[in-house]
């Protein structure tokens, strides 16, 4: 199913606030408010025609591409022009001004992007690279810049998803960047494989934009981000295609591999990939458990990666997003009745007596294959008790897994209901996870635009290393009519500048974009940053792939 432009997903998928009345009912009662059962849809957003006379310009620049890949459709216009984040949704709704390209290319060849690049730089035609279109950092805004581009193109690549090679002896599998997750996994998993590669936008993103920018998928602790699984690639510039060394554990002098993976199209258009490959887990074994606070839910996953236990997925929640996550239950799950009353009064019970009052839940799971990993299940049971944990019913775990690619669904629902709710990401160092939490918590609260302290506040440990943790935090507030950008813009500054201050980094997984650019510059060494701008100015000297981002 195709994503509609401007929310997220499959139609058929979209979820209602009367979905979730424990949801709903919390969030009145902590703002004083009554939420509106019905929705608004975004402001019509009318798009300028391009003159026929740029058209056959455009025309005459392409001219060895085929006409039926190019378009001057407003529609395929519009639905390339933002990514997904809160600011872009935002931007929808309110009918705010922003950029389109002139045209949209849709190559099915790596000649052909090559093409458009050599054909683009030698006329001065900006050139920004789409896959899934679910980027939320900015990575896809058209910026201003101080040159005057002959024209905005945008190479939509969603067409160029073939699956070239599957190498069994080596475990290695080769596809055009432009095929999605589903696509991709399918494939491989009709083989007995599997990539293991699964961000929560897996359903509508696409594998060269995982690659350029540094997505990690919820499994990563064990199959590794992006980077540790990518083994060849090539690419199309505008000074030409390059190709990276055939293994990507050689000492074969530098690889230029590591140069595109989070380039975010600013070099060039990666085009094929080849992937390291495992076999699909036989079955799959959960750790679920529920720690008294944070902190002991922390050094419990410190001590678990430090011990040398990979599970693949790792998720620790809070007890602000612990809390919220048990009042998500849909309407037909919360049917009164004795049993389930009588329940929840033992389980209560038991929480009381654990002193587990505001639990933090921890969720892993554990790919089972050919070997057994009942050694790393009892050390990872043994490790919850001495961190004053109760391990929990495996339901959990399960439920989490059913749902797992749903949330992003409901983060367009709240938005039309005049509610913000935006998402950031670091990766910090473990003695500074629990600093970091106390003081976004405290900055926050003070914060007039996160409405102080009747602002929601999650945060949740997503990915584990022996020397650090990503820590992923989600806001909630009511949007303040009329100066939502502004809102969104005070409380991005509130958050990021706490990252920073609290030794966090720019981004773990979600990338720089327009976004995060200030941070990624001001913290970046100098003189790193002008050995890659001599990067960039070799491989596209013109300046013409995604203008303004990275390299500004």
């Amino acid at each position: 199913m195709r994503q509609n432009w401007w929310k997220w997903g499959d139609p058929n998928e979209i979820k209602h606030l009367s979905d979730y009345p424990k949801l709903r009912d919390m969030v009145e009662e902590r703002w004083k408010t009554k939420l509106r059962e019905d929705f608004f849809p975004p402001k019509k957003i009318s798009i300028p025609p391009i003159p026929e006379k740029k058209k056959d310009l455009i025309k005459d620049i392409f001219a060895s591409i085929h006409p039926k890949k190019i378009s001057f459709s407003a529609d395929d216009r519009l639905s390339v022009a933002l990514g997904k984040s809160y600011l872009d949704v935002i931007r929808i709704f309110n009918g705010n001004a922003f950029a389109v390209p002139d045209v949209v290319l849709k190559p099915t060849s790596h000649e052909e992007i090559q093409t458009i690049l050599t054909k683009a730089s030698e006329s001065n035609v900006h050139l920004i690279p789409f896959g899934g279109g679910t980027n939320v950092v900015g990575a896809l805004t058209i910026s201003e810049t101080n040159s005057k581009p002959t024209a905005i193109c945008t190479i939509d690549l969603r067409n160029y998803k073939r699956s070239i090679s599957i190498d069994e002896e080596h475990l290695t599998a080769t596809f055009e960047a432009g095929i999605l997750g589903p696509e991709l996994e399918k494939i491989l998993n009709n083989k007995g494989y599997t990539l293991g590669h699964f961000p929560q936008s897996f359903e509508y993103s696409t594998l060269g934009g995982w690659i350029v920018t540094r997505s990690a998928g919820q499994e990563s602790t064990y199959y590794g981000k992006i980077e540790d699984i990518v083994e060849r690639i090539k690419v199309a510039t505008p000074s030409g295609t390059l190709e990276s060394n055939p293994f990507s554990h050689d000492a074969s002098g530098i690889n230029i591999l590591s140069l595109f993976v989070g380039s975010e199209g600013t070099l060039g258009v990666v085009t094929e990939i080849t992937v390291k490959i495992k076999k699909l887990p036989k079955n799959y074994r959960w750790v679920i458990a529920l720690f008294p606070t944070f902190r002991n839910g922390n050094n419990y996953l410190k001590a678990l990666a430090q011990s040398g236990v990979k599970p693949s997925v790792v998720r620790l929640s809070d007890a602000n997003e612990t809390n919220l996550f048990s009042k998500m239950s849909s309407s037909e799950e919360q049917e009164p009745n004795l049993f389930n009353n009588l329940k929840k009064e033992a389980q209560k019970f038991i929480l009381q007596w654990k002193n587990l009052t505001e639990p933090c839940v921890c969720i892993l799971r554990f790919p089972q294959g050919d070997f057994s990993v009942s050694s790393q299940l009892i050390l990872a049971k043994d490790l919850v008790s001495k961190h004053d944990g109760m391990v929990a019913p495996n339901t959990i775990g399960d439920k989490w897994a059913d749902s797992r690619f749903k949330l992003p669904y409901l983060r367009d629902t709240l938005v039309e209901h005049s509610i913000y709710i935006d998402t950031m990401e670091t990766l910090v160092h473990w003695k500074d996870t629990m600093k970091l939490h106390q003081a976004l918590n405290r900055e926050l609260s003070k914060s007039v635009a996160f409405n102080k302290q009747k602002g929601i506040f999650l945060a949740h440990i997503s990915h584990i290393y022996p020397n650090a943790a990503c820590m992923y935090f989600t806001l909630i507030t009511p949007m303040q009519k009329g100066r939502e950008i502004e809102q969104w813009q005070e409380i991005k500054n509130i958050a990021t500048n706490t990252i920073i201050n609290n030794n966090g980094s720019v981004s773990h997984h979600h990338s720089v974009g327009a976004d995060h650019q200030r941070w990624y510059k001001l913290f970046s060494d100098n003189l790193a940053l002008e050995v890659l701008v001599s990067i960039k100015n070799k491989l596209d000297p013109k300046g013409i792939m995604n203008p303004g981002k990275l390299f500004s």
